[in-house]
């Protein structure tokens, strides 16, 4: 099971009803601090925590918009609704107990309240089927077959089973009838009732939550701990995280107090370390010499205590894991806390992370988003706030959400799904990801194609993927798309590059601003970069102009774009013989439009899509000069 959807009614600083789709693996949510991000996970978190916490349950007074409480007072209002998809194994056990086809819909929803209650809604299943399994599963006379099929609703159907129980197979029927109705709870509708709770509720995961400020103590006092509680040693989150670490051990406080156990004891603290130690050096790269040790420390009065210590066998000393930096205790703690989780196959969890290694370095965070799209998201849906441009894939920009503030007192926080937003601080991250500031990409490779947009990155990176998939040229793997926000500052980033010594090629439209036109030549002619080292659109098509969206058929960008504006423009209203863009503004009411919503469109659907021949022929000549063009000197 899945979900899909997520939308917050009213909740701290969400002030109108927001809506924002959930990736099937990972979704990327992105904002500035005080921006909301933190409030749209603990709404999810709240709605189905793994565990009963008193922290993770909605409380009116606390959460609901503060200008509105007083609205509210006497009222229950809704927090958030969960649209999920049922997978086909929660559908074949659903049919395995009854029928096929008897669920009609594969997505429903689950809407929780302020009391921390929930009600699921939009649940089908079709009546007739189900009418049709009692009939053939209880040897029903005709005449009990046609009482039955006129029964248009569960209510109906069990007065003309009581009415009639004499006919054969009308006794049996009532007690599959009783038993449904008893597991129904007080939905209105038994059937669907009964469905819900035996065989979907139990299938929705459970939400896991963990934050930045969640870390294990590297020093703990086994008689506070057994307390079970925070106390002046151990805060609420260092209980929580000691916790996990014992249950993964298997540890029991006892093994600590009871020395006739000590060597069973020590070998389970060993095994816990050798496991976290394997799992922690896969993917924290920054420093491979350490290795996490377990120690008992029995204090003078009496005291005993299970100290973490980091043994550097370089060095070949152990420090206190309080030593290590920050960011190595944040790592240490989230892969104990998630291998809890892991542990618990009984149970299936979505895992919310809430501005996951914010203390990480930049190399660090590379490896923690490795760490996520390669050991989380094949087991687990993963939903992440974060600031960081270096917790981007700008290869998955789909999976990305925006959050941010309005200011306006009646809107409050607002989400989407579009990354080009109006606010320039929301959007820093994706800049940077993409391309925006030397910090993360004038160093990356020692190859750099510039390109002008966020829509010319998506639309090569989908087309030499598909083309690589083939077995034909696609763009060399060592070369780094690099989009530049504009025609205007190509000549910018060609200096800088020129500067550190990098190889560049430019992949431009034909120039409608003269400017930066006139710019590049001066450029060429004072050999900044060479003429052959650029490269446009127009030279693929042979014609005079080009942008990159003419290299798709006309057809299938015009199916691209009605697709993200919800339009319905024909293909006989273009010119086939003309470039499509500005063909689109005249349609558009000579209004520009957004170029990266047709790409994102692509990119979110790119599984039902097919492309012409022609189209991906285009592109591969296209790879196929870029590729030599870096080939030159």
């Amino acid at each position: 099971m899945l979900l899909r959807k997520v939308t917050i009614h009213k909740y701290k600083s969400f002030l109108t009803e927001q809506s924002y789709e959930v990736e099937p693996q990972i979704t990327r949510i992105v904002g500035k601090n005080e921006s909301g991000k933190t409030a749209l996970l603990e709404a999810l978190a709240k709605s189905k925590y793994f565990e009963d916490n008193a922290e993770f349950r909605f409380n009116k007074d606390l959460d609901y918009p503060r200008s509105e409480l007083i609205r509210v007072r006497d009222k229950n209002p809704d927090v958030i609704t969960c649209e999920y998809e049922l997978s086909d194994e929660d559908i074949k056990r659903v049919e395995t107990a009854f029928t096929k086809g008897i669920i009609s819909q594969k997505n429903f929803c689950v809407t929780s309240s302020y009391d921390n209650t929930s009600k699921p809604s939009g649940i089908e299943i079709d009546f007739a089927v189900f009418k049709g399994w009692l009939i053939s599963s209880f040897g029903v006379s005709d005449q009990g077959k046609e009482l039955i099929q006129e029964a248009d609703a569960f209510s109906a159907l069990e007065r003309v089973v009581s009415e009639n129980i004499d006919i054969p197979g009308m006794e049996q029927i009532k007690a599959q009838l009783d038993k449904i109705k008893t597991g129904a709870g007080d939905f209105e509708n038994p059937l669907e009732g009964y469905i819900y709770n035996t065989y979907l509720s139990p299938e929705i995961p459970k939400l896991w939550y963990f934050s930045d400020y969640f870390s294990l103590p590297c020093r703990i006092n086994v008689d506070d701990f057994s307390a079970g509680r925070p106390t002046d040693s151990l805060s609420r989150e260092e209980v929580k995280i000691a916790k996990a670490l014992f249950e993964l051990s298997g540890l029991q406080v006892e093994d600590i107090q009871n020395e006739s156990n000590f060597e069973a004891f020590k070998a389970q603290l060993e095994a816990t370390s050798n496991s976290i130690t394997d799992d922690m050096f896969e993917y924290w790269t920054t420093n491979r010499n350490l290795e996490i040790r377990f120690e008992i420390e029995h204090a003078p009065s009496g005291t005993r205590y299970l100290n973490i210590r980091i043994y550097n066998s370089k060095h070949r000393v152990t420090l206190p894991l309080k030593n290590r930096s920050k960011g190595f205790l944040w790592f240490f703690s989230f892969l104990v806390w998630f291998s809890k989780i892991q542990g618990d196959k009984k149970s299936k969890y979505i895992l919310l992370l809430d501005e996951p290694g914010l203390s990480l370095h930049a190399s660090a965070q590379k490896d923690l988003l490795r760490f996520i799209d390669e050991k989380l998201a094949p087991e687990y849906q993963v939903i992440y706030t974060t600031h960081s441009p270096f917790m981007i894939d700008s290869l998955k920009l789909n999976e990305v959400r925006t959050v941010y503030d309005t200011q306006d007192s009646k809107i409050g926080s607002v989400v989407s799904d579009a990354v080009e937003e109006k606010d320039s601080d929301t959007l820093f991250p994706l800049q940077a990801a993409l391309g925006y500031t030397i910090a993360q990409n004038l160093y990356v490779s020692p190859k750099n194609l510039l390109v002008e947009g966020i829509s010319d990155l998506v639309y090569l990176n989908h087309f030499s993927t598909i083309l690589k998939d083939m077995g034909e040229e696609g763009l060399d793997e060592d070369i780094t798309i690099v989009p530049v926000g504009g025609a205007d500052k190509i000549a910018t980033f060609i200096s800088l590059m020129r500067g550190n010594e990098l190889s560049t090629v430019c992949l431009l439209d034909t120039f409608t601003d003269q400017a930066a036109q006139a710019h590049l030549r001066r450029m060429v002619e004072q050999k900044i970069i060479a003429d052959k080292k650029i490269l446009y659109y127009h030279s693929i098509m042979e014609q005079a102009y080009a942008d990159i969206e003419d290299l798709l058929d006309k057809k299938e960008y015009l199916a691209l774009f009605n697709g993200a504006f919800g339009k319905s423009i024909q293909i006989s209203e273009l010119d086939t013989n003309k470039p499509i863009m500005s063909q689109l503004k005249r349609l558009n009411g000579n209004k520009s439009f957004n170029h990266y919503l047709p790409a994102n469109y692509m990119a979110k659907n790119i599984g039902s899509l097919v492309f012409s021949n022609e189209t991906i022929g285009r592109f591969e000549k296209l790879f196929a000069m870029v590729n030599s063009k870096f080939g030159q000197t």
